[in-house]
C-alpha cells in the first residue's frame, strides 16, 4: 500500500470513530482528485466495522461513491454487520425495521451504476443467510397477504385483509403481489417497496424466489415475522464478529513470523 492510499485510509478511519457522516463527506471530497482505482485501493484498507458506520450514517436520499465502488462482498459483509448498529427505537418496531432495512438497500443497490453489479449485489448477499434474512424484511407485510395494497392502486378496489392463515388464502395474496409487482417498477417511486421488489424479481428472478419461499415458511403475523428475523440478525452479526475476533488472534500470534 503507497503512503497515498494509506494516509487516506487512516484519514478516513479516525474521522468515523469521531463522526460517520463526516468520513463519508471526506470521501465524497477524496473521490475529485483521485481516481477510482485509488478510491478503491482506499476502500479495501478500511475495515468492514468502519465501513458499517460510515454507509448507515451517510444521507440514505443521495448516491453514495463508496458505496458504488465497493464490491458485492464488501455490501454483503456490510449488511450483515449494520444489525449490530440498529437504534434501539429502530431494533424494537416492526414497522421502523420494515422502513430502515427497505431505505439501505435501496441506497446500497440504487447507487450502482449497472443492472449488472446490483444483480451481483443480490445474488451475493442472498447467498448469506443473514443476508437473506435482511434482504426480506421490507416484503413481509406484502407476501403475508396483510398490506397487499395501498391507496394509490384504487383500481384494485380491495382493501387491506387480514393475515391469510389457509393456504389457499396465501395462494390467492401471492398471485395478487406478483401482478402488482410485475407492474414497470419505474412507474413507482423509489420509496415504494414494490419499486425494489419489482426490481428484484427483474435482475435476480432467483433471489425473490427465495426471499418469497423464506417468508412463506413462517406462519406468524408480519410484525412477529420481522422481529424473529431481526433477533436472528443480530445474533448472526454477533457471531461473525466473534469469529473474526478469533482469527485475529490466532493472526496476532504469528504476526512474529511476518
Amino acid at each position: 500500500m503507497n503512503s497515498l492510499i494509506e494516509i487516506a485510509a487512516t484519514e478516513i478511519k479516525q474521522l468515523a470513530t469521531v463522526e460517520p457522516k463526516q468520513a463519508s463527506r471526506k470521501f465524497e471530497l477524496m473521490a475529485s482528485t483521485m481516481s477510482d482505482a485509488q478510491l478503491i485501493e482506499v476502500i479495501e484498507a478500511i475495515d468492514i466495522v468502519t465501513l458499517t458506520q460510515i454507509n448507515s450514517q451517510h444521507d440514505l436520499s443521495f448516491p453514495s461513491i463508496i458505496a458504488e465502488l465497493m464490491t458485492p462482498e464488501k455490501i454483503r459483509d456490510i449488511v450483515c454487520q449494520q444489525p449490530l448498529y440498529w437504534e434501539e427505537k429502530i431494533k424494537n418496531n416492526a414497522d421502523e425495521l420494515k422502513q430502515h432495512t427497505f431505505e439501505f438497500l435501496t441506497y446500497l443497490i440504487r447507487s450502482q451504476e449497472s443492472d449488472e453489479k446490483r444483480a451481483e449485489i443480490l445474488q451475493c448477499v442472498a447467498e448469506d443467510s443473514a443476508g437473506l434474512f435482511y434482504l426480506s424484511i421490507p416484503f413481509i407485510e406484502i407476501y403475508r397477504g396483510e398490506k397487499i395494497v395501498d391507496e394509490d392502486y384504487d383500481m384494485y378496489h380491495r382493501e387491506t385483509s387480514s393475515l391469510h392463515e389457509e393456504e389457499e388464502d396465501l395462494e390467492e395474496a401471492q398471485t395478487f403481489t406478483e401482478r402488482n409487482a410485475s407492474e414497470d417498477q419505474h412507474s413507482l417511486g423509489y420509496d415504494d417497496p414494490r419499486s425494489l421488489l419489482a426490481l428484484i424479481r427483474q435482475l435476480t428472478p432467483e433471489v425473490e424466489r427465495d426471499i418469497k419461499s423464506l417468508i412463506r415458511n413462517e406462519s406468524s403475523g408480519w410484525e412477529a415475522i420481522i422481529n424473529k428475523f431481526a433477533t436472528e440478525l443480530v445474533i448472526q452479526a454477533k457471531d461473525k464478529n466473534t469469529a473474526t475476533d478469533e482469527y485475529a488472534e490466532v493472526d496476532d500470534m504469528f504476526s512474529f513470523l511476518d
